[in-house]
């Protein structure tokens, strides 16, 4: 890894990912800057902060998915910048996002664009096909939509959030 104005994000991806190949969390540290923001999809949300990050996307995720890997299909980059798109192979042996396991094998397909500066990733905005993960488990996923359409998002709110802890 490189550091100052000449930080190579795309070498610092590839070890980064090598490393969550190995279901490394612990010790990301040497990858990514402590005051980070992850950018994820709706449903996840954006993450300040690589604890904020580890204990509420990536520890569930592995937790979800325990055997996953990324298999980058695309990965480029130039300078502080690196971008990849891929599947994650996994299967789904854990609850994820209020979907219960179902112990079926998926493909989750991601797109990364990452921001590096002094040697760390500062930045990441992140895209997860959770439709097409739906789909894989037999979700009607035009169904699935025509049915939130037909409703006021308001309903939605009357719907049970386990996580959520009653005052």
């Amino acid at each position: 890894m490189t550091e100052g104005k000449d930080t190579n994000a795309l070498e610092l991806v590839a070890a980064m990912v090598a490393a969550l190949n190995e279901h490394v969390i612990d010790g990301q540290e040497a990858y990514w800057s402590d005051d980070m923001v992850w950018r994820g999809p709706a449903g996840i949300g954006t993450k300040h902060g690589l604890a904020d990050f580890q204990e509420n996307h990536q520890r569930p995720f592995l937790h979800a998915f325990p055997d996953k890997r990324a298999d980058d299909q695309i990965r480029f980059g130039c300078g502080e910048w690196a971008a990849a798109a891929g599947v994650q192979h996994a299967t789904h042996d854990g609850d994820w996002l209020g979907i219960p396991a179902t112990g079926e094998p998926v493909e989750v397909r991601y797109m990364d664009i990452w921001r590096a500066e002094d040697g760390r990733l500062v930045e990441n905005w992140v895209l997860i096909d959770i439709l097409g993960f739906l789909e894989q488990l037999g979700y009607n996923i035009g169904n699935v939509l025509r049915f939130i359409g037909s409703k006021q998002p308001e309903f939605f709110d009357r719907v049970a959030d386990p996580d959520r802890q009653e005052g």
